[in-house]
Parts: C-alpha cells; sequence; structure tokens
C-alpha cells in the first residue's frame, strides 16, 4: 500500500492495481475504506507531517489550493498570485468555483484582496 502527494497536492492510494485519488487524505481514506481495501498507517510521524500539510492546505475554495505564491486549481493547468483572477480564468473555462467553507474562504479572499490593495 502507498500513499503518495501529486504535484497538485492531491492525495494517490495505490495497491496493487487498484487506485483511489482525492483532495486531502480524509476524503481518500474514505473512499479507500469504502471500496473495502486496505488502510494502514505504517508511520505515525509521518502521518503527523503529512495530516498537517494537508490541513494548511485548505483554502476554503472548492479544488483551490496555495503553491508557493500562486493561487491553483487542482485538476488543471489553471493558477494565478491573485484569488479574483483565478476565479474569472476558473469561470471562463466553464469549471466550478464554489465556496467549501465559508469562513475560511472569505478570511483567504480578504487577505488576498489586502495583498494588492497597497
Amino acid at each position: 500500500m502507498n500513499v503518495y502527494q501529486m504535484d497538485d497536492l492531491s492525495w494517490k492510494y495505490v495497491f496493487g492495481d487498484k487506485s483511489h485519488t482525492a483532495d486531502n487524505l480524509k476524503d481518500l481514506e474514505f473512499l479507500v475504506r469504502m471500496h473495502g481495501l486496505k488502510w494502514s498507517i505504517l508511520d505515525d510521524d509521518l502521518v503527523k507531517k503529512s495530516l498537517e500539510a494537508d490541513k494548511n492546505n485548505f483554502t476554503g475554495f472548492y479544488k483551490v489550493y496555495k503553491n508557493g505564491d500562486f493561487w491553483c486549481y487542482r485538476g488543471s493547468d489553471i493558477k494565478s498570485h491573485s484569488l479574483q483572477t483565478l476565479k474569472k480564468r476558473v469561470e471562463a473555462e466553464g469549471l466550478k468555483w464554489s465556496k467549501t467553507d465559508k469562513e475560511l474562504a472569505e478570511k483567504n479572499w480578504k487577505l488576498d484582496l489586502r495583498k494588492f490593495n497597497k
């Protein structure tokens, strides 16, 4: 059993010829267990580090993650330094833009606006 973090900061589970991907570890674990596949912890320290990295990557927006100075839309090449610009690009491509956590999304939106209104 192997779990990998992908370039877009999503997670992939591989066990034999079976594989699953999810935006975060909790969703990945749910998918794996739901399909009756083996899920076990082999390294507690690595789990803690992975969960912390995963937690820090929640933005409050569907499929949006932060990678360095860029806001990125998971599963595409769309990225921008500004959340406003990212939203426009995502919607222009006909992709879904929504909030998954209203409070966190509003916090990130306001922080991002302040960065450009200096």
